[in-house]
């Protein structure tokens, strides 16, 4: 998501400056690849850019050829990394051994893709859209789906299309503004989350305390947040009564990630005291955070948010050399 930031805020900055720029998207991949289908990357005519659809090696080439190749408008440029492909491994350093097609076409302040990622992020509300990538003449064209839209198989007829559904960025709802609170948020929206804290106490929850939030609220019984369906929360305000409060304000908001500091002894005690024993959500984490050795705020800060990503992809955290399949795959 902070690549979807970054690709609006260049965007805008072209724009307003008559500056021209290409949207490239990675459009379907074979065998292995550093990006799945969805990856953007935005450049502009000075060389700027902003996104990647690869781990770096073929934004070089597209910041090199991508004007002569949209001259004629949208195309699509395919990249075969594979032992019997024609791009060889020491050219773009690439070792993925696999197929990547990318989507490239010329944008302007009217671009109905850039504007649709846009409207996602500011509104929270999902999106998807059906990209066509073949033939090459209907290239860039796309059409905005319902949920079982029937329309999506009569577009699809006679072409190679792209379905993605585009989501909101992760909300995080902090509960507790101690100095371990502050690496938490800073790293979650160094991720590109939204990121809200709460306190009952007026003295820790400071806005200079948290400059980088998206709101610091002095929080009080009764005034549930709002959420929705990527939305997360970590309680840690390091205080019994305040911890129990919260805990029955947010036990029934049905969150798919709700983290409890403090040892899993203490959690028990709070859902009795809550009245939740015995019907505990599969959504809470106690202790919150993955097993990784964390010591001081800023590891465990590390250790929650990665827990919080896996826990919204279906994945259980393990180590990578420990699955098998393609690692991009659902869970």
């Amino acid at each position: 998501m902070k690549e979807l930031e970054q690709i609006l805020q260049l965007w805008g900055t072209a724009t307003a400056t008559g500056e021209s720029a290409i949207l490239a998207t990675v459009v379907k991949t074979q065998g292995s690849s550093y990006r799945l289908p969805g990856a953007r990357m935005l450049l502009t005519k000075l060389g700027q850019y902003a996104g990647s659809i690869s781990g770096g090696c073929l934004e070089a080439d597209l910041l090199k050829k991508a004007w002569w190749l949209t001259e004629k408008g949208p195309t699509v440029r395919r990249y075969d990394t594979t032992s019997e492909g024609e791009i060889a491994s020491d050219a773009f350093g690439l070792g993925c051994n696999g197929i990547v097609h990318v989507l490239l076409e010329r944008v302007d302040s009217q671009s109905e893709i850039l504007k649709l990622l846009r409207e996602v992020l500011a509104h929270r509300q999902p999106a998807t859209v059906a990209h066509v990538f073949s033939p090459l003449e209907q290239a860039g064209q796309r059409l905005l789906l319902n949920p079982n839209d029937p329309r999506l198989p009569q577009f699809m007829d006679g072409r190679q299309v792209f379905v993605e559904t585009i989501t909101p960025a992760v909300r995080l709802l902090i509960f507790g503004a101690g100095q371990d609170a502050v690496p938490l948020a800073s790293l979650a929206k160094y991720f590109g989350w939204q990121v809200f804290v709460f306190d009952g106490r007026s003295h820790y929850a400071r806005r200079e305390k948290f400059p980088e939030a998206d709101g610091v609220t002095v929080w009080t019984k009764g005034t549930p947040p709002v959420v929705d369906h990527w939305t997360a929360a970590v309680v840690m305000t390091h205080s019994y009564t305040q911890d129990l409060e919260v805990l029955r304000e947010l036990a029934p908001l049905h969150l798919r990630y709700l983290g409890l500091l403090g040892p899993h002894k203490r959690t028990v005690q709070l859902l009795t005291d809550a009245g939740l024993e015995g019907t505990t959500p599969a959504s809470i984490h106690s202790p919150t955070g993955l097993d990784i050795g964390a010591d001081g705020p800023h590891q465990v800060a590390l250790a929650i948010l990665a827990e919080i990503q896996a826990a919204l992809n279906g994945r259980e955290g393990g180590a990578l050399r420990k699955r098998t399949g393609s690692i991009h795959s659902v869970a």
